[in-house]
């Protein structure tokens, strides 16, 4: 009797131990996520000057909705041709890389980037939605209408907007202009600062 109960009582424990490390897999994502992430990250050091292993990931516009609804991580809006955005995707995947961030499983380790521009041109039913999510940390078009300006990061820890951050630095007055070293650590400070404190929301 001895015997059957500890029998039952391992058993019980592996099970246990086996739905603890079911719960840590990357958020329940795909079987094909590594070959999707190395995909989109190739693709992207394609379009920008980032690291072949760097964290972003080519989001589709159910994948940005989801992050503004539950989840957290990092969002970014941008476009090929924006020459900010050339310059602040490198320094943002240094800094995401330094503070860890990719280390994280699932949507948290990457950063979900969306070409912003032909729903913009558009301004359909997409781009209306975002802003509809992100009104308040929007500036203003010239008929005074909120609208997704890029590159903007925004820091979301469980569907909260922890903060947002526009452009470059302020001292890079031309933006095609490549940043100095000084410039790019002050940019790297605002973002590690912004992820600290996405990091340590209690949303």
């Amino acid at each position: 009797m001895k015997t059957l109960l500890k029998m039952l009582l391992s058993l019980a424990l592996i099970m246990g131990l086996s739905a603890c490390s079911e719960k840590q897999t990357p958020e329940n994502t795909p079987a094909d996520w590594l070959t999707r992430s190395k995909k989109d990250a190739a693709q992207f050091a394609e379009i920008y000057k980032v690291t072949e292993d760097n964290p972003f990931l080519m989001a589709t516009y159910e994948e940005m909705v989801a992050q503004l609804e539950y989840g957290t991580g990092l969002i970014v809006f941008g476009f090929p041709d924006c020459p900010r955005c050339q310059n602040a995707f490198p320094v943002l995947e240094k800094a995401f890389k330094e503070m860890k961030m990719d280390l994280h499983a699932g949507y948290r380790g990457k950063i979900l980037y969306y070409d912003i521009y032909d729903d913009r041109a558009e301004n359909n039913e997409r781009y209306q939605t975002f802003v509809g999510y992100l009104e308040e940390f929007l500036g203003s078009d010239d008929s005074g209408n909120p609208r997704i300006f890029v590159p903007d990061i925004f820091f979301i820890n469980s569907g909260t907007v922890v903060g947002n951050h526009l452009d470059t630095v302020e001292s890079q007055t031309n933006p095609r202009d490549l940043l100095s070293d000084e410039q790019k650590s002050e940019l790297m400070g605002i973002y590690m600062d912004l992820i600290l404190e996405m990091e340590n929301c209690e949303c």
